[in-house]
C-alpha cells in the first residue's frame, strides 16, 4: 500500500517531452529529514540512519503503486557516508527493472569530505544504482562532478530562476560545461516560468521538473497532455548547442552584462621557482606547502613562464624509477605552459578562460599576472565558482578552496 507521507514530482526529457521518471518528495514539508533532525537534535549516524530508512521507505511507496516509470529519491551526502548499507534494500525488486536514481544532496548534519564521498558513491554505483548529484556548483565543486561522473547533475530551483540574469546565467552555464564533459546530463527543477525553461533548453539542460511541468501530485503517474504542452514550448526556442560549441547566450531584454570586480581581488600568493630549477628541488617545494595545488615557474623578470600541478608532477616523480630521471633534470621539462588572466580581467571572463582548453587542466590555477606581465599570484578555479555562484552578500572573505588533488603529497 502506497505510504502517505510521500508525493511524487514528474521529471520530464526536454528532448523528446517525455517523463524521463518521478522523484519521491515528503508529501509535508515538516516531514522532511532535515527538519525532522533540526527538531530533535541528533548526532550526524542518527540522521544518517534516519535519511536511509525514509529513503528506502520513499521508494517502496513508488513501487506500491504499480508503475514501470524510473524512481529518483534524495539522499544525503552523509547518509551515503555513514547508513548506504541500508539503501541497498531499494535493489533487487523484480518489478523494477530500472535500479533507483540516488540525488545526493549536501549534507544534513556532518561534513562529507570528497575524499571519502567519493570512493562511497563508487561503491553504490558497483551494487547498481544510479548516482546524481543534487546542487552542483553549491553542494558539489567541480572536482566532485568530475571525479564521480555522475548520471545526472541537478541544479538548484534559485539558479535555475536566475539563468536570464548575467552573473547566475554564467554560472549555470559554468556548470553545465563541467558537466558535459564529465558526460553528464543536466537536470533543472523548480521550474515555473516558460521562459527560463526555454533559455535552459538552449544552453544545454536537458532534463527539467517544477510547476510549469506539472509539479507535485499525489501518484506516480505523468500528465498526458503535459507532452504535447511541453514540446509546443520548446519548439520555438533554438536547437540546444552540440559538443564543441559554444553554449549561446539566452536572449533577454536587458542592460548590457555588468563587468563584475576584476580578478585580482581573489588571488593568493603563488609558489614560486625560478625557470631553472630542478626536479627536486619542486618536490621539496611541494611539500614544504601541502596547501598548494602547484608551482609557478618564473623567469628573472618574474614573468610566468611553466606551471608545475601538484598531482601530475608528483605522479611522474613518484613512477617507477621517477626520481632517478627527474631529480637533476630542469623542472620546466615537466611543467605545462601557464594559465595565465590579466589581473584586471572582470570575474566572468576568468571563469571563461578557466574552462577553456584542455579539459585536463579545468582545475589547474589561474595565474593572475600585471599589465608588465609579472606574476601576481594564483586564482584556484573553485574559488571562481564559489565568487560566481554565492549572491554578493554571502561571498565575502573566506579561505581559499584548494582543489583535493592539491592535498595529495
Amino acid at each position: 500500500m502506497p505510504d502517505q507521507r510521500f508525493a511524487y514530482v514528474p521529471v520530464h526529457d526536454l528532448r523528446t517531452g517525455r517523463v524521463a521518471g518521478v522523484e519521491v518528495v515528503p508529501r509535508r514539508p515538516h516531514d522532511a529529514v532535515a527538519v525532522v533532525a533540526r527538531d530533535r537534535g541528533w548526532d550526524a549516524r542518527r540522521i544518517a540512519e534516519l535519511d536511509a530508512g525514509t529513503a528506502v521507505s520513499a521508494v517502496a511507496s513508488a513501487r506500491a503503486y504499480g508503475g514501470t516509470v524510473p524512481i529518483q529519491v534524495d539522499v544525503a551526502a552523509d547518509t551515503v557516508l555513514h547508513a548506504r548499507g541500508r539503501l541497498r534494500a531499494m535493489l533487487g525488486d523484480a518489478t523494477d527493472p530500472v535500479a533507483p536514481l540516488l540525488e545526493v544532496g549536501p549534507p544534513i548534519a556532518a561534513a562529507a569530505p570528497a575524499e571519502h564521498l567519493v570512493p562511497a558513491l563508487a561503491e553504490l554505483r558497483r551494487w547498481g544504482f544510479r548516482i546524481g548529484l543534487d546542487g552542483a556548483g553549491r553542494a558539489f565543486g567541480p572536482e566532485v562532478v568530475a571525479a564521480v561522473r555522475p548520471d545526472v547533475v541537478k541544479l538548484e530551483p534559485d539558479l535555475c530562476g536566475g539563468v536570464l540574469d548575467a552573473g547566475t546565467g554564467a554560472a549555470v552555464r559554468a556548470v553545465i560545461e563541467v558537466s558535459r564533459t564529465a558526460g553528464a546530463p543536466v537536470a533543472a527543477t523548480g521550474v515555473h516560468d516558460a521562459g527560463r525553461l526555454a533559455a535552459l533548453f538552449t544552453i544545454g539542460v536537458a532534463f527539467a521538473q517544477g510547476p510549469l511541468l506539472g509539479g507535485t501530485r499525489a501518484a506516480p503517474e505523468a500528465d498526458p497532455a503535459t507532452r504535447a504542452e511541453l514540446l509546443g514550448l520548446l519548439s520555438a526556442a533554438p536547437q540546444p548547442f552540440t559538443t564543441g560549441s559554444a553554449p549561446p547566450a539566452p536572449e533577454r531584454p536587458a542592460a548590457p552584462r555588468p563587468a563584475g570586480p576584476p580578478v585580482r581581488g581573489l588571488a593568493v600568493p603563488a609558489v614560486t621557482l625560478p625557470d631553472d630549477a630542478v626536479g627536486d628541488t619542486a618536490r621539496e617545494a611541494l611539500r614544504a606547502r601541502p596547501d598548494s595545488a602547484g608551482i609557478v615557474l618564473v623567469d628573472r623578470a618574474h614573468r610566468p613562464v611553466g606551471y608545475l600541478d601538484r598531482s601530475r608532477v608528483l605522479l611522474q616523480l613518484a613512477g617507477r624509477f621517477g626520481h632517478a630521471l627527474w631529480a637533476e633534470k630542469p623542472a620546466a621539462e615537466l611543467a605545462d605552459p601557464p594559465r595565465t588572466v590579466d589581473e584586471r580581467t572582470p570575474l566572468h571572463r576568468a571563469m571563461e578562460i578557466g574552462l577553456s582548453g584542455d579539459p585536463a587542466r579545468g582545475y589547474d590555477d589561474l595565474v593572475v599576472v600585471a599589465p608588465d606581465g609579472t606574476c601576481r599570484g594564483v586564482v584556484p578555479v573553485a574559488e571562481l565558482w564559489r565568487r560566481a555562484i554565492l549572491p554578493p552578500a554571502a561571498s565575502g572573505p573566506r579561505p581559499v578552496p584548494v582543489p583535493q588533488a592539491a592535498r595529495t603529497a
